[in-house]
């Protein structure tokens, strides 16, 4: 490189078109501690990931939301460094088989992680929409509760009772 390419307002000659690099950091599912294959990207700060085992399901829906995004991304980019890999292997240029082989259980591993976030994300949104009807039945009966006569509303909660206690519905 030439010292005037890094004036300010100079343009560097112009380069010829090259392909994306996509950076996957690949590690053991069963047990080292050391990642097996990093790409050329730091990793987030905050960012913790399990090394053994499925990973921690989380306890509320937008953390459940927001780490099925992150996997999702994750897996796309693993999908994709090894659609590289196979493609460089067909031009003749060869792979890391270890690598790849590490890469496709780690691509299992995370779809599997994934089919177990999206029922935990069914079953957290089954349970809010389960509470928000019984917040509205509450809020329903407390406007009937208001609005007519108490001698009235008892009544009726000693017929809902007596049903209830028969096993009755309509």
């Amino acid at each position: 490189m030439k010292l005037f390419d890094l004036w300010p307002g100079h343009k560097p000659p112009a380069r010829t078109p090259t392909r994306p690099v996509v950076s996957v950091t690949v590690t053991k599912r069963a047990g080292a501690g050391q990642p097996v294959a990093t790409g050329n990207t730091p990793k987030p700060e905050g960012v913790h990931q399990r090394l053994v085992g499925p990973r921690e399901l989380p306890e509320t829906l937008e953390a459940c939301e927001a780490l099925h995004e992150q996997l999702v991304a994750d897996a796309i980019r693993l999908e994709l460094s090894l659609a590289q890999a196979v493609e460089r292997a067909i031009q003749g240029t060869p792979y890391d088989r270890a690598w790849y082989n590490r890469a496709k259980a780690a691509l299992k591993h995370l779809n599997h992680d994934r089919t177990r976030l999206l029922y935990r994300c069914g079953q957290l949104r089954k349970e809010a929409k389960a509470h928000a009807q019984q917040h509205m039945d509450r809020v329903i009966l407390d406007v009937i509760k208001e609005s007519m006569p108490a001698d009235q509303f008892l009544g009726y909660v000693r017929i809902a009772e007596a049903r209830a206690a028969q096993g009755v519905s309509r």
